[in-house]
């Protein structure tokens, strides 16, 4: 387990990182002064990184502050938080955007809400310069259930983010105990 938090800790950013960075500075000075909520353990983590996903599927321009401010409400790791927003990204959106309308058909129906666009029917794979124009007009014949989906997609993927990340540090811990004890039991 020491060896995983190692790699976590180069990975994400520390306290002083942000205190360097424009406009997160703010997060550092706070961060130093609160510790607890900088420490790795296994329920702050995943539920720093559930924030993360959760707020990231919304399409807005502040993710990461708005993900690192609902960390430190909620008492989570917040650099895991700004992190896990970083899933979201131009490659990820289109799928995201596809569970958050899926998922709001169930709640707003209307006619054929998971039924491709004439402009994604036609979709020209070797000509890229197209995909903008058939994805917004994708988006756009979602409409009301798309809008009513991203909480829902948020939720969905927040908690599935949850499970994944507080399983498998489990896992990480189990593995780690046996290599000691098999250690131990070789001397």
């Amino acid at each position: 387990m020491a060896e995983f938090k190692r790699r976590l800790r180069r990975w994400l950013p520390t306290a002083q990182t942000l205190e360097q960075t424009k406009g997160f500075a703010w997060a550092g000075h706070y961060l130093r002064e609160h510790p607890r909520l900088w420490v790795l353990h296994r329920r702050g983590v995943a539920l720093g990184v559930a924030l993360g996903i959760g707020i990231g599927v919304f399409p807005l321009p502040l993710q990461m502050p708005a993900a690192m401010l609902a960390a430190v409400a909620l008492r989570a790791n917040v650099a895991a938080a700004a992190a896990a927003t970083w899933l979201t990204n131009p490659f990820t959106m289109a799928p995201i955007w596809a569970l958050a309308a899926f998922l709001g058909s169930f709640v707003v129906p209307q006619k054929a809400a998971g039924a491709p666009s004439p402009g994604v029917d036609n979709w020209q794979w070797a000509a890229p310069q197209t995909w903008p124009a058939a994805l917004w007009e994708q988006m756009l014949s979602w409409g009301p259930a798309l809008l009513a989906g991203f909480p829902l997609a948020g939720m969905v993927l927040g908690v599935l983010a949850y499970a994944l990340v507080y399983w498998g540090w489990a896992v990480l811990i189990r593995r780690e105990r046996r290599r000691r004890l098999q250690r131990r039991s070789e001397r």
